[in-house]
């Protein structure tokens, strides 16, 4: 059986010391299966990027990096449906960029609160007592 080219699609990996400075970039994700969509969260906060969105990082890495985050989340995934981009983003566009922030709490703040109540249920049913 030929062995099949793990970089068929992705770029090859420069030697150490040959990539590109590192650069911007944004990760966004839409993943079904929840364990998968943790684990790839898990990974793209191993590569130092910041949460944005619940399916959104960002941060700087360099080719290599990209590369090397690139194949782990194709492994993670396997065959499973995903969709995942990896947007690099100038330094020009980056000092264009608007943020218009009015949470009160971050992302990661909201799941661990969610995470550790009990959700507040949305009926309540009251029953009366007959009067005697």
């Amino acid at each position: 059986m030929p062995r099949k080219n793990r970089y068929t699609g992705i770029l090859k990996p420069l030697p150490i010391g040959k990539g590109s400075p590192e650069v911007s970039l944004v990760l966004v994700y839409d993943i079904e299966n929840d364990r998968i969509r943790t684990r790839v969260s898990d990974i793209c906060l191993d590569y130092g990027l910041e949460r944005i969105q619940f399916s959104a990082f960002f941060g700087k890495l360099n080719r290599n990096r990209r590369q090397e985050l690139a194949l782990r989340l194709a492994d993670q995934v396997g065959d499973e449906s995903a969709r995942i981009r990896i947007f690099p983003i100038c330094e020009q566009d980056l000092r264009d960029m608007w943020s218009l922030d009015h949470y009160r709490r971050d992302a990661d703040q909201l799941k661990a609160d969610s995470e550790t109540t009990s959700p507040i249920p949305r009926l309540r049913i009251v029953t009366l007592e007959p009067d005697i």
